[in-house]
């Protein structure tokens, strides 16, 4: 090794172990208004809630290095309002772990990431929101201000093999939204980011974050990379018209060719751009919420479980017991007494 790289080398380290966390987090404008949790707060990590309407979040922040910041993301809720404004050399790194995320490309182009996905992209127009469309959603989000990160990291990361300047002309001066379908590369990089031990997290996120990194250096070549399946926002919207309509009340049961008819969309359409959005079919989609509905009435209220079975549709008790022990392991009453005996 020669003396330059060993002062590279040591340069990096300096920069690396002296970065502290800032008063401010500039990447939590991407969640709207959140309110940070004083109880919780920590030299190396700021929690943040948010809610509204659907749900609540929770935000589990980091600041890595200058430049590059990490978040948890842990969301019951159907969207959160942004108050993002454009940002140029941003980028913003999204992996999905539980549920799904939309993702935005150009004007009217939206893509949807599921479990083990991975989108990157550059943070160049103003967004309204972020959507969950299973109103649940866990992931890690990263955001990188490239002109901000100092020349001490940008010596490491040439070193590293890490090629900066194409990642930016291929993301950020291009505009582009790239999605990566789950892959064992994918897997590798991310999982050991949600089990490493949190008074490890600091150090190991900085280097995950270099792997990452070296990974999308060759981002133009990368057989993971994607750029299909966009649906336009027009149809996106119908879908969601859809869907409330069918979720507002469980006692009407529709055909995808009345629903078709309803809304003037083909059933092809209807059927493709569905499973877009919520990855699944019409049909599985409603069994599964009617169940999640059950689940909430079991433990927010003291109905009968057969009228709660006639609140989700099902007219036969007995079929609603197996489904939902299908779905959850244990029949509605005995999860009902197992939500009482945890209190």
């Amino acid at each position: 090794m020669t003396s330059r790289s060993r002062q590279v080398i040591s340069d990096a380290i300096d920069i690396l172990s002296q970065a502290e966390l800032p008063a401010v987090f500039d990447g939590t404008i991407l969640y709207g208004t959140v309110e940070e949790d004083e109880s919780a707060l920590r030299s190396d990590c700021r929690i943040y809630h948010l809610s509204n309407e659907t749900g609540a979040g929770q935000i589990a922040a980091y600041q890595v290095l200058d430049g590059i910041e990490l978040f948890y993301n842990d969301m019951h809720m159907a969207y959160c309002s942004q108050n993002q404004a454009f940002a140029k050399n941003v980028i913003e790194i999204n992996h999905c772990r539980v549920g799904r995320y939309e993702c935005c490309f150009g004007e009217n182009s939206l893509c949807y990431a599921a479990a083990g996905d991975l989108s990157i992209s550059a943070a160049m127009k103003k967004k309204s929101f972020s959507s969950f469309p299973l109103n649940h959603y866990h992931g890690i989000t990263i955001v990188i201000s490239i002109d901000e990160i100092p020349p001490e990291v940008r010596r490491l990361m040439e070193l590293l093999s890490i090629d900066l300047n194409h990642i930016q002309k291929y993301i950020c001066e291009a505009n582009r939204c790239c999605l990566m379908r789950a892959s064992p590369s994918i897997e590798h990089i991310f999982s050991e980011l949600y089990h490493v031990r949190e008074h490890r997290k600091p150090g190991y996120m900085k280097i995950k974050i270099m792997e990452l990194l070296l990974f999308f250096s060759d981002l133009d070549k990368a057989e993971e990379v994607h750029q299909t399946d966009y649906y336009n926002q027009d149809q996106v919207r119908r879908i969601k018209e859809i869907t409330a309509y069918m979720t507002s009340d469980f006692s009407k049961h529709y055909t995808i060719e009345q629903l078709a008819r309803t809304f003037e969309i083909s059933m092809t359409a209807l059927k493709e751009c569905f499973r877009g959005v919520y990855g699944t079919s019409i049909y599985a989609y409603l069994r599964t919420y009617r169940l999640q509905t059950a689940q909430k009435l079991l433990m927010e209220t003291k109905l009968p479980v057969a009228e709660i079975a006639h609140k989700v549709g099902y007219e036969n008790p007995n079929k609603f017991s197996a489904a939902f022990k299908g779905l959850y392991g244990s029949t509605p009453t005995e999860f009902r007494k197992g939500v009482r005996l945890d209190r």
